[in-house]
C-alpha cells in the first residue's frame, strides 16, 4: 500500500512541474501578459488531537515556489509546492495509550493545484488601478509527511498588492483538510459515534508569497496598462 501511495505521489508531483513548465511557457500573444512566478515563505503548523483550535500552535519555518496563470483580472490557476514541518505535544491531563508518543515533530513537503478568485480586478500590470484585492482559493493536494503520502483539500484567503509594475505581495492563510488522522502519530479510538471526515487531521500554511508577472514574447496592449 505504501508503494502504490508513493507512486501516486511522485505521479503527481510529476504532473505538477509538467504544468508548472507549460505555464512557464512564453506564448506569442499581443494581449496582457499572463504569468507570475514566485516564493513562499512563512510557518506551517497543525490541528489535531493536541490542537483543536489554537492558530499558530508550535509553528514551524516553510517555504517553497508558486505558478500562477492569469485567465484575466478575477480569475487564475496556480501550482504550488511547499516545504515545512509540523509538531506539538500532547496537553496535560490528556489520556495517551502507554505506547504512544508524547511529543511529534514531522517534516513536510506537500504540492498542489488551486484555483483562483479575486474579489477586486487585480492587476500587477496597471500603473494607475487594481492595486490591491482580498482573495480567496481551493484546490486539491497530496503531500508526503515523514514518508507517509498525505492526501489533502487546500483553501486559503489572502490579501494581495502590487507595490510596483509586475510585482505582486500577498498575505496568505492556507488551511489543508487531510484524510489522516496521524500526523501526530497518534489516532484517536473510534467511538462509532464521531464521523471520519470529522475526525482527522489539519495542517495550516500562514505567511508572504511573492510573485512577478513573466513577460510574453509580445507586447501588453495598451488597455491594460
Amino acid at each position: 500500500m505504501d508503494i502504490l501511495a508513493n507512486r501516486i505521489f511522485f505521479s503527481f508531483l510529476s504532473s505538477l512541474l509538467v504544468l508548472s513548465f507549460f505555464l512557464l511557457l512564453p506564448f506569442k500573444s499581443h494581449g496582457q501578459d499572463k504569468r507570475d512566478f514566485g516564493v513562499q515563505a512563512g510557518s506551517t503548523y497543525y490541528y489535531g488531537d493536541f490542537n483543536e483550535a489554537k492558530p499558530l500552535y508550535q509553528p514551524s519555518f516553510a517555504m517553497g515556489v508558486i505558478f500562477r496563470y492569469n485567465f484575466n483580472t478575477q480569475y487564475s490557476i496556480r501550482a504550488s509546492a511547499l516545504y515545512g514541518a509540523i509538531k506539538g505535544e500532547s496537553p496535560s491531563g490528556f489520556f495517551l495509550p502507554l505506547s504512544a508518543s508524547t511529543t511529534f515533530s514531522n517534516t513536510l513537503l506537500e504540492a498542489e493545484v488551486m484555483g483562483e478568485f479575486n474579489f477586486v480586478s487585480f492587476s500587477p500590470l496597471s500603473t494607475r488601478k487594481k492595486k490591491l484585492s482580498p482573495y480567496v482559493n481551493i484546490g486539491l493536494g497530496v503531500g508526503q509527511l515523514s514518508g507517509s503520502v498525505l492526501f489533502h483539500i487546500p483553501f486559503g484567503v489572502g490579501l494581495k498588492f502590487s507595490p510596483g509594475k509586475r510585482h505582486t505581495l500577498a498575505m496568505e492563510w492556507r488551511f489543508h483538510k487531510t484524510f489522516n488522522d496521524e500526523l501526530d502519530s497518534y489516532a484517536a479510538p473510534d467511538d462509532g459515534k464521531t464521523p471520519f471526515l470529522h475526525n482527522n487531521d489539519w495542517f495550516s500554511y500562514i505567511g508572504l508569497i511573492y510573485t512577478y508577472r513573466l513577460y510574453n514574447s509580445g507586447n501588453v496592449c495598451p488597455v491594460y496598462k
